[in-house]
């Protein structure tokens, strides 16, 4: 709308056409559009891509509308003033289309607007045309369609049916797998197996087997129930597992309501976009103290994903929030701990992000364990450096302790466990008697878990260096973990060189 409003404002006769998916349409910013379009420009161009799936099949009134749209028995008919119009567009091949529409119900060109029962008010409402729905895989069809679109001196909306995973039969057979996987046979679509669980996969089983013994808890999600891993939570306890599709304000809206009335929600919702809700979890969450469990899955890199899905900025915008607590976990055990601790806490929001894919593969032990809140874990002792590495970062820590015990140094690590609150005392402790600290986080520098340490020694009068490793200022690309992590400098190699480095300086500090 922004780009049409533009073209209008400089005087300039090109075409604006928006493509949006189906799900798109359960999100308020598309609506917050579409209440504006009439009232900005009498020129655009919207294609409603429908194909009832966004991550997972679709959910909720919008699905409902346009499938009842494209299930229309007038779908399959063409009364007069449709003939003549489909003529129109098409020509003299408009009865030979209108034979082929009668036996595959696809591919008619109707528009909505008339007969008894209008179908399309939702759009014409907001003063803007439907037309369709039309087959999205004939090429031929949609390219004069645009053209007879093109001549439109009005907002119009033209709804097309395709296909998710058209072409390729084993995507067809589960368009959920294939939104988003790694390397796969290309012949079978076949990936490969592992012995371990992913942190997604132990997250459902564990919160839904909370859920069995405490009916206080409640699952929420949006459009993502396989990629969280509550799919098990959604079969096995259907009536307190909630999908709003792609909402994510509103889920984080819907969590606060529920737990005004004493629910325990699990507002389940990948790192990236949390970010959407960032608002609510200030304003509706936070400042009432209202206890909703933020889970963030793709917590850190999510190489396979791309730039859109890195989690990488989370800690930055949560750890301001007064009241909120938020951590991070080193292992899989650890993992149920945290879960279980978040299970039992009311007393505010509560935030846990957790990388994508498998973790070291430490099993869970039978009964998980509360953990203090704010109490991180001293795995050894050391009085040259102290290694603090978080979450995913921590065996990066273990192997980088290794090699500078190589060197002769006495090092200290420690598995943070919290971003929020920070275990001050041991943090402080340890910077006493050390020459470096050093941070490893899964997350961007700028705004970080180093910063917060770097923040908490400088208030405390500590001037012990501190030595950060994380991602850099920038937009990360798409590409394997391993070799993303080596080119941007998050392995044990490059924690080595920037201890070594603040020695040096110290050294030279000292000798001078």
């Amino acid at each position: 709308l922004g780009m049409a409003t533009a073209r209008d404002l400089k005087g300039t006769d090109d075409h604006v056409v928006c493509v949006a998916g189906d799900a798109a349409f359960t999100c308020g910013p598309v609506f917050e559009a579409l209440n504006n379009v009439s009232a900005h420009t009498q020129r655009l161009i919207i294609v409603l891509n429908d194909n009832e799936w966004s991550i997972d099949k679709n959910v909720g009134a919008i699905a409902k509308y346009f499938n009842s749209i494209a299930t229309n028995p007038g779908f399959a008919s063409l009364h007069d003033k449709a003939a003549k119009f489909v003529e129109f567009v098409l020509g003299g091949g408009a009865r030979k289309l209108a034979e082929r529409v009668e036996n595959t119900a696809k591919g008619l060109l109707l528009p909505q607007s008339e007969g008894a029962h209008n179908r399309s008010t939702l759009f014409e409402e907001f003063g803007i045309h439907y037309y369709g729905p039309i087959d999205g895989h004939d090429l031929p069809l949609l390219i004069q369609t645009f053209e007879f679109l093109k001549t439109q001196n009005e907002p119009v909306i033209l709804h097309i049916l395709t296909e998710k995973g058209r072409g390729y039969k084993p995507a067809l057979e589960d368009p959920l797998k294939f939104h988003g996987l790694g390397k796969y046979n290309v012949e079978t679509g076949e990936t490969a197996s592992t012995d371990k669980p992913t942190y997604s996969q132990i997250y459902g089983r564990s919160v839904t087997d909370f859920a069995k013994a405490d009916p206080r808890i409640v699952a929420i999600t949006g459009a993502m129930p396989g990629g969280t891993g509550l799919m098990c939570f959604k079969q096995e306890i259907p009536e307190r597992y909630f999908d709003v599709g792609i909402a994510e304000e509103h889920a984080a809206l819907f969590a606060c309501g529920m737990a005004t009335q004493g629910l325990r929600p699990f507002l389940t919702i990948y790192s990236t976009f949390m970010q959407r809700a960032i608002d609510m979890v200030i304003h509706d969450m936070a400042i009432q103290d209202l206890p909703v469990r933020l889970c963030m899955d793709r917590g850190g890199l999510s190489g396979d994903d791309g730039p859109t899905h890195h989690g990488l900025f989370d800690i930055a915008y949560l750890r301001g929030i007064p009241g909120l607590v938020h951590m991070q976990p080193k292992d899989e055990d650890e993992f149920v701990d945290m879960l279980w601790t978040m299970a039992n806490y009311d007393q505010g929001p509560i935030a846990i992000r957790y990388p994508r894919g498998n973790g070291p593969g430490v099993t869970p032990k039978a009964s998980p364990s509360l953990l203090e809140i704010g109490k991180a874990e001293l795995v050894a002792e050391g009085t040259d450096v102290a290694l603090l590495g978080l979450g995913e970062m921590f065996p990066v820590a273990q192997a980088a302790k290794q090699m500078l015990e190589e060197k002769g140094l006495s090092v200290a690590l420690v598995n943070p466990r919290w971003i929020k609150p920070l275990d001050g005392a041991l943090i402080e402790s340890l910077a006493r008697q050390v020459r470096v600290v050093c941070t490893l986080e899964d997350h961007v520098l700028m705004n970080g878990f180093g910063c917060a340490v770097m923040e908490h020694l400088s208030s405390a009068g500590i001037t012990t260096p501190v030595a950060r490793v994380g991602w850099p200022d920038e937009f990360i690309e798409h590409g394997s973990v391993p070799v993303l992590r080596k080119k941007h400098g998050l392995t044990a190699e490059a924690c080595v060189e920037k201890v070594l480095a603040k020695l040096a300086a110290q050294h030279s500090k000292d000798a001078g």
